[in-house]
């Protein structure tokens, strides 16, 4: 290739006319950047070259200080005007100095030449002529040099710079722009065309070549890099052309084969696509459903679907959306929706994407896990927390129509024999007869709900006043006499209810539940079979056990419990034979406290089982003191409850109280009540049997007021019979009970037993107890229950 056709054709018509934006920049590039060196190289020279010619005016103007200035001094000092011009004048021919002057008292004397230029240098020489020894100011020497001619040249040899300058860089920029058509632009352009090819026709199997000789010193070099790229891309994009193939392929194969409906649709929400799962899902076809609108929007849901369009044309996108959409036969179908619109490159959406999952199996179990969550699985009634939810709905509608709300709560009265009798099946088919008979009895607008148990609550709303509800109380208390008949069995069966009302009782649903069962225990404990409203009376009963009750879980840990002992007195000789241990709660709050208001809540609560084994073991250690004090020996009279035998160790107990305080056995008296004896009879007639093994004796507390029985007598192995103070309390002025009294010692007597009567108060009861052949008395006519001293005290006294 000749140089001119390289200038020709490569430089000009392709770095210049054609549009090559490389070369282009390259060219002014180079122009930039020769212009900045060139630019600053020239301001450096120029710079100096002004700074030297500053600097020569300078040196003249100081040359007239050195030489010529003494004797200008002379002149002026001897005023010789004449020669005073002359000086003047002849310094004017230094250098770029264009004027002179000399000014004495404020005042230009002699002058020379004029100030033209507007840049100039100044300088003011002092003139001083020493006289006698002393310096004498005469005046000053004013001297301006002009700079305009420096100006001047350094502007001339500027232009010359700036001409010469520019032509280097024409020359510079035309043979690098020569340099890289010849060396690079052309393969670019080669490059570009084959890509440009490449690109119409991407299974074209000729590598890119480009038109160079091989080897060199220089090769490989970065055009031999760049087609290496490019030769390597078209390897990578056949490679990836086939991939993408295979994976369209696929992805055809997934949504022909997924179990999810995938279709999608236009702008015009036209159906474009529609895979099989979509065909199985709703009935459609995919030649009936391509082109139309979808045909599965229910009509109650086209504003729904609406909305949907609307949000995927903001380019918004929607996932697992549960929504409720038609098969072609009409029938509901649950779905998840998942959606999204397709877009362009630059952003606009063009298509919708569906992905609908069938979950309608999944949505009846989870309203049947919904159902289940809010109702009883026995009998399918609400449970408490759906009762608790329509409690609140009919509260508000109660304070708003300025109406009421009653609360029942039922329990079936000894629901439990039944499950003991019939077994476990026929209760629960017991309590579904009942919840089936609570439903009948009550409106649409009522609740009937299961607590638990055979405990069930009724929500009555939409009352204006309580006695509204008295029919329907009436009602239930009659259904639920009526006999059930379970497996064949007839059941018979009475409720106790409670009532409470909002707002009355009550504004939250637990204070009216917790008062309603208060009002139900009211019902049981008034014979069953009954109901009771709630009033504050059972608030406070329901205080004050709640109060002793924590109370009674402290007091043995603070020592609050105290022992009183009454004396027991033998009819006969009126000697004291034992005294009768009576617990007391000394209160820090209430003061002494009697068993009769704490005994009751703590067999309830089962604390009389360690408040019964410090009793048994303080009576005993009392009773070993009193013997060590020089008192004679008393029986000590404990009494059991029937809790201690069912929960405690009444042997274990017993026997440990005895070895810690080495009491005689035979001093202790452990009284039983009836109730003791006829519950469990096999196993407390065996605990029985082993007690009077160990020498203790055993009385019968209360005798008569229970479920007294000969029976009982014959197999337990008692020492004694206590007659109940109720009895003896009107012995002169009541025959039967003076009758009981009588055959009750006289039964003794028989089974070779010892009696006593506790409540004896008047030397009348005692004459009687005697005549009728009583052993022993205790009460208020001998002794006050008191401490222990005050016992010692009596017994020497005695």
């Amino acid at each position: 290739m000749k140089l001119s056709d390289v200038l020709e054709e490569s430089f000009f018509s392709k770095a210049l006319v054609r549009n090559n934006g490389i070369a282009r920049r390259m060219m002014l590039a180079v122009i930039l950047f020769s212009s900045a060196i060139t630019a600053v190289i020239t301001a450096v020279e120029l710079y100096l070259d002004y700074r030297g010619d500053l600097h020569g005016i300078k040196e003249r103007i100081e040359s007239i200080r050195k030489v010529y200035l003494p004797t200008l001094v002379e002149s002026v000092w001897v005023l010789d005007t004449t020669q005073i011009q002359n000086h003047l004048n002849g310094l004017l021919n230094l250098g770029d100095v264009e004027y002179l002057g000399i000014v004495s008292d404020g005042q230009t004397q002699w002058s020379a030449g004029a100030q033209s230029s507007r840049r100039y240098i100044e300088v003011v020489f002092p003139l001083n002529h020493l006289n006698a020894g002393e310096s004498v100011a005469i005046g000053d020497l004013h001297v301006v040099a002009s700079v305009d001619n420096v100006v001047s040249r350094l502007w001339s040899k500027f232009i010359v710079m700036l001409v010469s300058n520019a032509i280097k860089t024409f020359l510079v920029t035309a043979f690098v722009l020569l340099i890289f058509q010849a060396m690079v632009g052309q393969h670019l352009e080669h490059i570009a065309g084959y890509l440009l090819q490449f690109s119409k026709n991407v299974s074209s199997e000729l590598p890119l070549q480009l038109n160079r000789r091989e080897g060199g010193r220089w090769r490989p070099d970065a055009l031999d890099h760049v087609g290496n790229a490019v030769n390597q891309m078209r390897e990578e994009i056949k490679r990836s052309g086939t991939e993408l193939k295979a994976s369209t392929e696929r992805l055809e194969s997934m949504v022909k084969n997924s179990p999810l409906a995938i279709y999608t649709t236009d702008l015009n929400n036209l159906v474009t696509s529609w895979n099989p799962a979509a065909q199985r899902m709703f009935g459609w076809a995919a030649e009936e459903a391509i082109g139309h609108k979808v045909r599965f929007i229910p009509k109650d849901k086209v504003q729904e679907y609406d909305s949907i369009v609307s949000r995927l044309r903001n380019g918004e996108s929607l996932h697992q959306a549960e929504l409720v959409r038609q098969r072609r036969d009409g029938s509901a179908i649950h779905i998840s929706l998942s959606t999204a619109p397709l877009l362009t490159t630059d952003g606009r959406p063009y298509n919708y994407l569906f992905l609908a999952a069938d979950i309608t199996e999944r949505k009846l179990a989870e309203q049947q896990i919904q159902f289940q969550a809010f109702h009883d699985a026995l009998t399918g009634l609400p449970n408490r927390l759906l009762l608790q939810d329509r409690f609140e709905q009919a509260k508000a509608h109660a304070i708003r129509a300025n109406g009421k709300v009653m609360l029942l709560f039922l329990d079936m009265d000894n629901f439990k024999s039944i499950n003991d009798t019939l077994g476990h099946d026929s209760g629960d088919g017991f309590l579904q007869h009942i919840a089936r008979r609570l439903s009948a009895c009550m409106r649409e607008t009522d609740t009937v709900s299961r607590l638990g148990g055979d405990e069930f609550l009724i929500l009555l709303p939409d009352l204006t006043q309580a006695d509204d509800a008295a029919p329907l109380l009436e009602k239930l208390m009659e259904q639920m006499q009526m006999p059930f008949y379970v497996d064949g069995h007839e059941i018979a069966t009475s409720v106790s209810m409670g009532v409470t009302i909002f707002p009355e009782d009550g504004t939250s649903f637990e204070s009216l539940l917790k008062k309603a069962d208060m009002a139900m225990y009211k019902a049981k404990g008034d014979g069953r079979n009954t109901y009771r409203f709630f009033d504050d009376a059972m608030d406070v009963e329901a205080v004050e056990h709640q109060f002793i009750r924590n109370g009674l879980r402290r007091a043995l840990e603070r020592n609050e419990f105290v022992l009183h002992y009454q004396p027991q007195i033998d009819l006969a000789s009126g000697a004291i034979t034992g005294v009768e241990a009576l617990i007391r709660w000394n209160h820090p709050e209430l003061g002494m406290v009697p068993p009769a208001r704490f005994i009751p809540v703590a067999e309830e609560s089962g604390l009389i089982v360690p408040i019964g084994d410090w009793v048994l073991h303080e009576a005993c250690r009392q009773a070993v003191a009193w013997q060590n004090a020089g008192l004679p020996e008393l029986c000590m009279a404990v009494n059991l409850s029937a809790v201690q035998f069912k929960r405690g160790s009444v042997e274990q107990s017993v026997i440990h109280a005895l070895q810690e305080t080495r009491l005689t056995p035979a001093l202790l008296e452990l009284e039983l009540t009836e109730s003791i004896l006829i519950q469990n009879v096999e196993g407390v007639l065996d605990s029985v049997k082993r007690l009077k093994l160990l020498g203790v004796k055993l009385s019968i507390d209360d005798f008569g007021t229970g479920y007294s029985s000969l029976s009982y007598l014959k197999r337990f192995d008692i020492d004694k019979l206590k007659i109940d103070q109720s009895f003896v309390r009107d012995l002169g002025s009541d025959p039967d009970d003076a009758a009981i009294v009588r055959a009750i010692i006289q039964l003794a007597r028989s089974l070779n037993l010892r009696t006593i009567a506790e409540g004896v108060e008047t030397a009348d009861m005692l004459r009687q107890l005697g005549a009728f052949g009583c052993d022993e008395a205790q009460g208020y006519y001998f002794a006050r229950p008191m401490s222990a001293d005050a016992v010692a005290s009596y017994i020497r006294q005695a």
